[in-house]
């Protein structure tokens, strides 16, 4: 276990000081007790249903375009930071993203003992951070599966500095996907009142708007799922004509804009891929 990161912990009972044994983490006052799992501190019991997903190889040109805007995005915000900010990624997962945060006082937390994570917790429920610890907290595609979102979010501004940041991105019109830990899509005005009453200000709000990405995405729904129970006749119709419309998708994409974040406010297109959003803890 990283030492810097035991720093800025303490008993999420108590709040008093942690200490390290070969196998858990310990209160020096209540006796509160963390066990570790080859290194990792569970805060938290590992959901039985919750089945660990394998390591896929991500990058800045790799992954849906959706993902490749979350890199964007989150590369050009973290650039931007001192180079001592001490930044906490939750729901991690492999470390989708961990090559931003390169030579960083970096710290992951997931619901899952990943080898690439710290620690795990759910800090919805158990917050075993010291008040003001971190810079920055980042949630990539993680809000939507976590069913008491508010609460988490309420948890997380209270382990950012003043002036700190809370980086979000999460899907709107995307499939249900790491089921059946996927539990909701917000709008920017959901966004908007859930920062304000866990007391933080929308800083940045953008969509990432891509209309060809959601053709091909319907496109690839209609030959995975709308085409199998039909004869086979009909199958060989549909088969043909997704082929057909597959291609005329891509030459309108050809003439038409490509995908891009933009304020939300500056777009009357209703339909984005997802938000891409920077919250502010007031000073």
């Amino acid at each position: 276990m990283k030492k810097e990161l035991l720093d800025l912990m303490n008993c999420p009972q108590c709040r008093s000081a942690l200490s390290e044994s070969s196998d858990s983490l310990q209160c020096t006052k209540c006796g509160y007790n963390a066990r570790m799992v080859q290194g990792i501190p569970l805060f938290t019991d590992v959901p039985a249903t919750i089945e660990p997903w394998e390591k896929v190889e991500r990058g800045p040109d790799k992954g849906t375009a959706w993902r490749k805007s979350n890199w964007k995005f989150l590369n050009a915000f973290v650039s931007k930071l001192p180079v001592d900010a001490k930044i906490l990624d939750v729901g991690a997962g492999h470390g989708d993203f961990a090559d931003i945060f390169e030579g960083r006082h970096y710290y992951s937390l997931d619901i899952v003992p990943y080898a690439e994570v710290d620690l795990v917790a759910d800090l919805g429920d158990v917050n075993p951070f010291k008040d003001n610890a971190f810079d920055v907290v980042v949630l990539m595609n993680v809000l939507e599966h976590v069913y008491e979102c508010q609460n988490l979010l309420k948890s997380i501004k209270r382990i950012v500095e003043a002036n700190g940041s809370v980086v979000i991105t999460v899907p709107f019109l995307l499939k249900v996907h790491q089921a059946p830990f996927d539990f909701a899509r917000y709008t920017p005005y959901f966004i908007e009142k859930m920062a304000a009453d866990a007391g933080l200000k929308v800083e940045s709000l953008q969509g990432y708007y891509d209309t060809q990405y959601l053709l091909n995405e319907s496109l690839g729904n209609a030959w995975q799922y709308s085409i199998k129970t039909q004869s086979k006749p009909q199958q060989f119709i549909a088969r043909t004509l997704v082929f057909i419309i597959q291609r005329l998708v891509n030459w309108f994409g050809k003439v038409t804009r490509k995908g891009f974040m933009a304020d939300t406010q500056s777009q009357t297109n209703p339909a984005p891929v997802g938000y891409l959003v920077v919250l502010r803890k007031k000073a």
